[in-house]
């Protein structure tokens, strides 16, 4: 009675994902057919890994969750070892692009800051100086 809850969330999982890439292949050839430039900024790639941390996240929950939701509905259903590893291995690699994410977005911002101030150096030939 497990194993087809994992089937099942496989056998759908893979296919969603394939029509989310299609769709952006879609969209980026659109664009380049009108002959817009495309341009991916960081934000946007941050964005991305977002909501793929989340989703992530939240599909280890509900396979972590299975039994109970099951018995709600009266359904008696055991966890196996399977369903549990696979549930925090989903789980844990939704965190982990989260806080990678979050991590690196602090990180830029904090570099960023430190751009805006003007710094100064010495030539190679040593004959003036060049300004950034």
């Amino acid at each position: 009675m497990n194993d087809w809850i994992l089937g099942l969330l496989i056998a759908e999982g893979i296919p969603l994902l394939a029509l989310v890439y299609y769709l952006e292949h879609k969209r980026r050839m659109y664009l380049l057919e009108r002959g817009c430039v495309i341009v991916d900024s960081h934000e946007r790639w941050a964005e991305r890994k977002l909501c793929n941390g989340l989703f992530l996240m939240l599909a280890g929950a509900f396979v972590l969750s299975m039994h109970a939701l099951a018995s709600i509905f009266g359904i008696d259903v055991r966890p196996t070892l399977e369903q549990i590893l696979t549930g925090f291995l989903i789980l844990s690699a939704g965190l982990s692009l989260l806080l990678g994410t979050i991590l690196l977005q602090r990180a830029r911002k904090s570099s960023s800051r430190l751009e805006n101030y003007e710094t100064h150096s010495v030539s190679e030939t040593g004959k003036g100086v060049t300004w950034k």
